[in-house]
């Protein structure tokens, strides 16, 4: 990863962390306060909602105590003594009802017969039990009990708030139990006021219902008593809706100051790592030999310093490379002319020899003159064909031609060169292993002069005991090579670093020159020749080339 992304990515990270801390403990305390503030509400409305049927319990039971104080109930009491079929009718009890607003309403006897009801007319006449029950209640706060109604759905039971008080006209005692029902109109009020969603129950059974609250929910129980209950439910969907507008207004917050932290890291980098990139493609370029190389970026402080340090550094490295390469040239062409030289020298010898035999035989007049004469001539042009040889090589070394590069199947060109060795020395068996396709590019003929000098090497190194050539072609992704392997003596662990010098050589009448000039073909080709060898167990030569795509 390049060194601008991870400024850029550093930037970034440095602008989300306080987010990343922030959010989670913003969220946490923001939900905590809308809880509070919820629960403070349902607290509130349910405190309101007791209050409301508080004030309706109450309510009901003024209109009770007013009505057992009028006179009209004083009058019914009268004439239901003189005559109570003829004073207290069904249809007694509704109007009295309705006047006080009232929505439950019997008079009894003192045996609990029913003389009239508001809420069940039909009930004249016989006991009501659980209606004639509250008559027994010592306090005078009205109770929940569940009273008979008839409506569109047919009888069913209501649940309903009622209290009682006893009518006396001398010795006649009549009973009146009224109240309110626990019913949708209750329901309505309670969901307008608590602006939740309202329910009565009977048991586990639903009796009316109000308001409607979106999810999620929680709920509170006012309990009445006789297994009546009033479930208030309340909506915590504004809590949540808070919650993800906050969710939502961090992640745009976030979502910009990444954005602006990712464009100034860029910016940042891009001024920061502009020098340092400068820097390292000047390096890559002297590295790859251009050693006049020079920075340009127009920058200041320690990276400025270090442009100009990099820039004096490429300047003297220039010149001390200029001058090494001049001593080293000088040393090489020393040494190649020692040892052309020493190798010229050799043959001197035998000639100067040979003549001086000459001059000495024909001065003596020695009949053996033309004997000798033939003998010497032959060592001469022996020791002349050598020297040319020599020179010819060291030619061929000095003036070795641009390589013209052009796709080269490997695996033919190795075909090629075995099938000069189809029929080998005696002894001596040559084998191959070529993969189809290995392309490379190269200079056909150098490659081949390659080649042969290779299989030629391993052919002599086996020419006392025999064995095999093993020649292989292969590729990986990027390399193509060829390997050259024998089963000869193999190579001395102390001549293996020097086997590609220039004239050194191990095998008689040899130049030393061969390996050179193929390791400087593969240099000049971009590519290099390897050895590996283990003492009695063969060489393995390694041509390496890059591959052409």
């Amino acid at each position: 990863m390049r060194l601008r992304t991870r400024l850029a990515l550093a930037f970034a990270l440095l602008a989300l962390v306080p987010l990343a801390v922030m959010v989670p403990f913003t969220l946490t305390r923001l939900r905590a306060t809308l809880s509070r503030g919820l629960d403070a509400r349902m607290e509130s409305a349910t405190a309101s909602g007791q209050e409301a049927i508080d004030r309706t319990a109450a309510t009901a039971r003024r209109a009770v105590e007013e009505l057992v104080e009028s006179p009209a109930l004083e009058d019914l009491a009268r004439e239901s003594r003189e005559s109570p079929s003829r004073a207290i009718r069904a249809d007694t009890a509704r109007p009295l009802m309705k006047s006080r607003g009232l929505t439950v309403l019997a008079l009894f006897d003192r045996k609990g017969t029913t003389l009239s009801s508001g809420h069940l007319p039909a009930r004249r006449g016989d006991p009501d039990p659980v209606l004639f029950a509250v008559t027994k209640e010592k306090s005078p706060q009205p109770v929940p009990v569940k009273v008979s109604v008839r409506d569109n759905q047919g009888l069913r039971e209501v649940p309903a708030l009622v209290t009682a008080r006893p009518v006396d006209y001398g010795d006649s005692r009549l009973w009146v139990v009224g109240g309110v029902l626990l019913d949708q109109g209750l329901a309505a009020h309670l969901a307008r006021l608590t602006q939740a969603e309202v329910a009565i129950l009977s048991g586990k059974t639903e009796v009316a219902r109000a308001g409607a609250v979106l999810a999620p929910t929680v709920a509170r129980v006012l309990p009445l008593g006789e297994g009546v209950t009033v479930r208030l439910v309340f909506s915590r969907a504004a809590e949540r809706e808070a919650t993800l507008g906050v969710l939502r207004s961090f992640l745009l917050l976030a979502g910009l100051g990444l954005g602006f932290a990712v464009l100034l890291g860029l910016l940042m980098a891009r001024r920061i790592t502009q020098p340092v990139e400068a820097l390292t493609e000047g390096v890559r370029r002297v590295g790859q030999g251009e050693m006049d190389e020079q920075v340009r970026v127009d920058t200041t402080g320690e990276v400025g310093e270090l442009v100009k340090t990099f820039n004096r550094m490429t300047t003297e490295l220039r010149s001390t490379t200029e001058r090494l390469v001049a001593s080293e040239r000088v040393a090489a062409w020393q040494e190649v002319a020692r040892r052309l030289a020493h190798e010229i020298k050799n043959p001197l010898t035998p000639i100067r020899m040979s003549i001086e035999t000459l001059v000495a035989v024909q001065d003596a007049g020695d009949a053996r003159f033309p004997a000798i004469f033939k003998q010497s001539a032959g060592v001469i042009l022996e020791e002349v064909d050598r020297l040319r040889r020599i020179v010819d090589e060291f030619s061929q070394f000095a003036r070795l031609p641009k390589p013209q590069l052009e796709p080269v199947d490997l695996g033919e060109l190795a075909k090629s060169v075995l099938s000069l060795y189809a029929t080998p020395p005696e002894g001596i068996e040559v084998r191959s292993d070529v993969q189809a396709g290995v392309v490379a590019k190269a200079d056909r003929d150098q490659l081949t002069q390659v080649l042969v000098n290779l299989v030629k090497n391993a052919e002599e190194a086996m020419a006392q005991g025999g064995g095999t050539v093993h020649v292989r072609v292969r590729g990986t992704e990027r390399e193509a090579q060829v390997e050259v392997q024998d089963s000869g003596p193999g190579i001395p662990p102390e001549h293996r670093a020097r086997i590609f010098e220039p004239y050194f050589t191990t095998k008689e009448g040899g130049t030393g020159l061969g390996l050179a000039i193929a390791a400087r073909i593969l240099q000049e080709h971009g590519g290099k020749l390897d050895v590996g060898s283990e003492p009695g167990q063969g060489a393995c030569f390694t041509l390496s080339l890059p591959r052409a795509h």
